[in-house]
């Protein structure tokens, strides 16, 4: 029986226990109540209940894994790896990065990931199917980070000698 993130239903068991005994058991969880997610579904929102937000900290500085309650009853859950670009977004830093996250098939949210700081942050967000995604997905994910700071450096460079 296929769902519709394209698993079968033993693929999301599998990569629910992946998560809770590889991932969640050395990250952070993040505290507090968190704001919903939304996604485009043939032109419908649909909102994403956030349930957990772990901070995955060591060698994963600023990655995150976001836990959300779908919209529909299969899968029940859905797990999103989430880097963060930038602290503080704005519109500029949301162009830069817009052409790269579609390329990619990635999505960028601004969110605020710690509710009490009222910092809304620019993240690229890459959702977890498959427990061979979750390498993959660090990788891109920490490559993008990479080229993102280096096109701001350059983007400062020229402003600069300007």
């Amino acid at each position: 029986m296929k769902e519709e993130t394209g698993g079968t239903l033993s693929e999301t068991e599998s990569l629910k226990e992946y998560i809770k005994n590889e991932i969640i058991i050395n990250a952070k969880k993040v505290r507090g109540r968190h704001t919903p997610i939304s996604e485009i579904v043939n032109n419908v929102p649909k909102t994403l209940k956030i349930r957990e937000i772990y901070n995955l900290q060591g060698k994963l500085k600023n990655i995150y894994l976001f836990i959300a309650n779908n919209y529909t009853k299969k899968p029940k859950t859905r797990y999103f790896l989430v880097i963060s670009l930038a602290s503080q977004s704005s519109d500029f830093l949301v162009s830069l990065a817009k052409n790269f996250a579609k390329r990619n098939d990635l999505k960028l949210i601004q969110y605020s990931i710690f509710p009490k700081i009222l910092r809304i942050n620019l993240l690229l967000i890459k959702e977890l199917t498959e427990i061979e995604d979750y390498s993959k997905s660090i990788q891109m994910l920490k490559n993008f980070r990479i080229v993102f700071q280096n096109r701001l450096t350059n983007f400062r460079d020229l402003i600069e000698n300007q």
